[in-house]
């Protein structure tokens, strides 16, 4: 029946089909499998898959014997936080060893870790699990002494990118782009009056992966790389940001859009402070978070936010700190909900994502 219909009129009703049909109406006929693995159509229904819904994947490692990382999805809507599941996990993400997820981009994960290689170099694993694909690429050199490295995806070519920054006498950038498949020195590096990024503190938004850095002269900045022309910039805080401790500030998104995370010294609170005006890049203090009583005393630490605005956390659950369990801190009523999630607390880690059909067609 299918032979009857005009391709053209096929296709558009192929855009609407949700993702796991996608992937089993592969196998319906040779014209259609190379449709939906083109990459026109893999960019088009990646673009179209942001506006739908989110979900959460959790990833921690039990405070057993085993070393293994658990990763669990959840779904980030009203039924929160039943409506969940273990993922498929690739050999390439399992073999990693102390890794970290190091960003998410289009329903891509981007894992960082090493892999017994002789030559000390590390490997990166692209991984998409709505799909059950994995990209796994050696990344060459000190990277464990780098000072900052990002991930994030193009949105104006779906292309996942990997950066890379060094400074030996001065900075060195290395991109690595999965079109590509090859690492390439940059020819644009960071403002020379950078001094140092803070490690591990990258968020992405949009086109730009954004790290914290302290400069020799106006303190505490943020840094930005462009993914489609691969340049730098810099985005200047309100002193009330910039003059304070690195340590005390974290970067994250809330509904796609950039925020920093100040966590007060002499309080037990979190302020959140939202970027305004992409082009004035000026900051307006959101809300504070107040942390509930049970918390005054115990070491906590933000992972992510929700879309509804909700902070999922990691608190201390022993007194060695070395185990964590998840929560989610609602700053409304101030009310604190555990999620039965609890192992080494430097293994936890949240991400939100949309499913996507991006490395489908590698």
């Amino acid at each position: 029946m299918a032979e009857d219909i005009p391709f053209d009129i096929q296709i558009e009703v192929i855009k609407l089909l949700p993702l796991k049909s996608l992937i089993q109406f592969r196998s319906v006929s040779k014209p259609w499998k190379s449709l939906i693995e083109s990459s026109d159509f893999i960019t088009d229904y990646t673009d179209r898959c942001r506006h739908q819904p989110h979900h959460l994947l959790i990833r921690y490692q039990n405070n057993n014997l085993s070393s293994d990382d658990v990763y669990v999805s959840i779904a980030d809507n009203d039924s929160f936080p039943q409506n969940k599941y273990s993922p498929y996990v690739p050999l390439s993400v399992n073999r990693l060893r102390n890794s970290r997820v190091l960003g998410t981009s289009r329903g891509v994960f981007c894992l960082l870790g090493s892999y017994r290689k002789l030559d000390g170099s590390r490997e990166a694993v692209f991984w998409n699990p709505s799909i059950r694909k994995s990209v796994a690429v050696v990344v060459p050199g000190d990277i464990a002494f780098s000072y900052a490295t990002g991930f994030g995806v193009c949105p104006a070519t779906s292309e996942p990118k990997l950066v890379k920054i060094n400074k030996r006498v001065t900075w060195q950038v290395e991109v690595f782009s999965l079109t590509w498949q090859v690492w390439r020195i940059s020819p644009c590096n960071p403002p020379d009056k950078l001094v140092e990024f803070k490690p591990c503190s990258q968020s992405h938004v949009d086109r730009f992966i954004y790290w914290l850095g302290v400069t020799s002269d106006a303190g505490i900045i943020i840094i930005s790389f462009d993914l489609l022309s691969e340049e730098f910039g810099e985005i200047r805080l309100p002193d009330a940001l910039a003059f304070q401790d690195l340590l005390m500030l974290d970067l994250s998104n809330l509904s796609d859009s950039l925020v920093v995370l100040r966590r007060c010294i002499m309080t037990p609170k979190y302020e959140v402070w939202k970027m305004e005006n992409g082009v004035s890049k000026s900051f307006m203090r959101l809300y504070t978070i107040n942390e509930p009583n049970e918390l005054l005393h115990i070491p906590s630490f933000p992972l992510e936010f929700r879309r509804n605005g909700e902070l999922m956390m990691g608190v201390d659950a022993d007194d060695d700190g070395e185990d964590a369990r998840l929560v989610v801190y609602q700053p409304l009523s101030g009310d604190i909900n555990g999620l039965g999630f609890k192992g080494r607390s430097y293994s936890l880690h949240v991400s939100s994502y949309t499913e996507s059909l991006l490395l489908l067609d590698q």
